[in-house]
């Protein structure tokens, strides 16, 4: 059966409205049973930066068309169907260093008909900027500080954890092209708010680079396109964010878009949130001589933590019931090999993101569960804090250059 996108979505709101209350009956005999807290690490080691993190997206959610409409469907996807997450409070307790908090919005890309891209999508995304700061500035305060450019992260991340002015940086991102409304202009304003990293694709082209099919069932997913590579609009993003100093994210895009942006690209790239083809035949996984370039060329890599898209489980259900963070330590083991080394290998782990959850992990305050996954795999301590901080922190520290300080 071939639905649009319209179709499907107005389907599922209905459906998730008609379930809700087996839902909720469920949820009483603990239909989600896995760990939720780690205890935490207040210590000076570096703990988490983390490249890809959806920290706001429940929120948002709520305040979007459908949730306003329906906020029971709002209330079913968080509790039932987003199945990752993070809490301020925990990420602080446990130490973690940075979260780059990417926005992005479903009624932007998926529902922007008969207007398509949707010209109100820089609104819109400013308004979830704005929301994640109004966060920041009233009730993690306590816990998360934003910084708006390379400065303001430098004197962050340089506070002792045992400093009670210790607080997780957070580092606005946006995840799509899409939000910028078919228009080039709004990149001036997202460099000037602090955006330090755009995902150029999602789910749909959106006129700027093919995306890797993840939604084969909709007739407008692009996916009949795959070897479209970059649009002359796309060639004209990319060239504009590297002149304000916001950083190309390749991630969702097809090895054609992958290779034409390495070969038209200036400076580093980065992989927010992904893969190896070897070890996990999905469109969204990258082959390895566009691993090896990205490393080549200064790159940083952030894996996913998502067993479905890091190994060859026959079906999602099969990996939610299997996954584990061993697969995460499996494909971070083959980059360190493929790329000769550890520098250009970090996290990048899609939490709160609508992903797969491993059966041993599924909140980000939880980061200790790898780390002695890693330790036992490496054998460095050294070795294990570079791939879950030092090598993102040393990566935006050099590459990331939009964003206003209050000097200027």
């Amino acid at each position: 059966m071939i639905w649009s996108r319209r179709e499907f979505l107005n389907t599922s709101a209905r459906a998730a409205v008609g379930f809700l209350g087996l839902g909720q009956i469920v949820s009483t005999a603990g239909c989600f049973i896995r760990p939720d807290k780690f205890p935490p690490a207040r210590s000076n080691r570096r703990v988490l930066a983390d490249l890809h993190v959806h920290a706001m997206i429940n929120d948002w959610n709520r305040r979007t068309p459908l949730g306003i409409r329906y906020p029971a469907v709002a209330r079913f996807a968080e509790k039932f169907v987003n199945k990752t997450g993070m809490e301020w409070a925990d990420c602080h307790a446990a130490g973690i260093d940075l979260i780059c908090a990417t926005h992005f919005n479903v009624f932007d890309e998926w529902l922007s008909m008969p207007t398509d891209p949707n010209p109100e999508a820089p609104a819109n995304t400013f308004r979830m900027m704005d929301q994640l700061e109004e966060e920041l500035a009233g009730p993690a305060r306590a816990f998360a500080t934003l910084a708006r450019n390379g400065k303001d992260l430098e004197g962050l991340l340089n506070v002792s954890k045992t400093d009670p002015d210790f607080r997780t940086a957070v580092v606005h991102t946006v995840e799509g092209g899409h939000a910028l409304g078919g228009s080039i202009e709004p990149l001036e304003q997202l460099a000037s708010r602090g955006v330090a990293m755009i995902d150029i694709t999602h789910f749909f082209s959106k006129d700027i680079a093919s995306s890797a099919n993840s939604y084969p069932y909709f007739p407008d997913g692009n996916s009949r396109w795959p070897n479209l590579g970059l649009s002359g609009f796309g060639r004209e993003v990319i060239s504009e964010m590297e002149r304000l100093g916001i950083i190309v994210d390749i991630t969702h895009a097809t090895s054609t878009a992958v290779a034409q942006i390495l070969k038209m690209a200036t400076r580093p790239l980065a992989v927010s949130h992904g893969t190896s083809r070897t070890l996990s035949e999905h469109p969204y996984a990258l082959f390895d001589e566009h691993i090896e370039q990205i490393a080549a060329g200064g790159g940083i890599i952030g894996v996913i933590i998502d067993p479905y898209l890091l190994s060859n489980y026959a079906t999602a259900h099969s990996a939610e019931k299997r996954g584990s963070l061993r697969d995460v330590v499996r494909v971070i083991r083959y980059l360190v090999k493929l790329c000769n080394g550890h520098k250009h290998i970090g996290i990048g782990s899609d939490f709160a993101g609508y992903i797969v959850a491993p059966t041993d992990m599924n909140r980000l305050s939880q980061i200790d569960l790898l780390r002695e996954l890693l330790e036992d795999e490496f054998g460095e301590v050294g070795v294990v804090e570079d791939i879950l901080a030092n090598n993102v922190i040393n990566f935006l520290m050099k590459n990331w250059k939009s964003g206003i300080s209050d000097d200027e």
